[in-house]
């Protein structure tokens, strides 16, 4: 059976299909009609195995994801296990309060493991994020990159603020608290509040930044 579409990106179609007499996701990018050809082909090919291999270092730091099956370099695919479960997104409303701060709690701790290996997720949100069986499950890696500066992991806290306030008002506030709880465990006191510091210093410069 051909894989079937679920989404299309900008950068990327989403399709569910079988690999090997399993359910899988299929991360096909495709070509890009504006970029110069060799160009474009060699950007999907690294941009495949960056992300390829971004989810192997988040899996090493202890932050569930998504099983790799195969990554077919010359087509840019990336053939993924397929995650079971709901979208973090689609539950966080209807959570009560207990419930929503073990989960955001454990949230916190894992975005913490991430930063701590020098991975940035880069489009952390409840959308990215799969209860499977209780567990949180982070998928879609293709923005993530390797760094340890305060300023992109701020910026990485910064969307997942944006988020919950934005898409998810009811909780944001109790969901930010233990988010960023858990971070500080798994942190620590003195880069979490270096974090933090940083965040409220990227929140002024947008509050305040002037179009002109």
């Amino acid at each position: 059976m051909a894989p079937m579409l679920l989404y299309r990106g900008a950068e990327a179609d989403i399709l569910m299909g079988r690999w090997q007499g399993m359910r899988a996701i299929y991360k096909v990018r495709k070509p890009l009609a504006y970029r110069l050809p060799v160009l474009d082909d060699a950007i999907r090919r690294q941009r495949t195995l960056r992300e390829a291999e971004m989810i192997r270092q988040a899996k090493q730091a202890g932050v569930p994801s998504p099983y790799i099956y195969d990554v077919d370099v010359p087509r840019s695919t990336l053939v993924m296990e397929y995650v079971e479960g709901e979208r973090l997104k689609d539950e966080a409303a209807s959570m009560g309060e207990d419930e929503a701060r073990q989960v955001f709690r454990e949230f916190g701790t894992d975005v913490a493991r991430l930063h701590s290996a020098g991975i940035v997720h880069g489009d952390l949100t409840t959308a990215n994020v799969v209860r499977r069986k209780g567990a949180l499950v982070f998928i879609d890696f293709g923005l993530s990159f390797r760094t340890t500066r305060l300023e992109d992991q701020a910026v990485d806290l910064r969307l997942i603020k944006e988020t919950l306030v934005g898409a998810h008002p009811a909780v944001s506030k109790l969901a930010l608290e233990a988010l960023l709880k858990g971070y500080s465990e798994v942190a620590g006191a003195t880069r979490s509040r270096a974090v933090q510091r940083q965040l409220r210093g990227i929140e002024r410069r947008g509050r305040y930044a002037r179009v002109t």
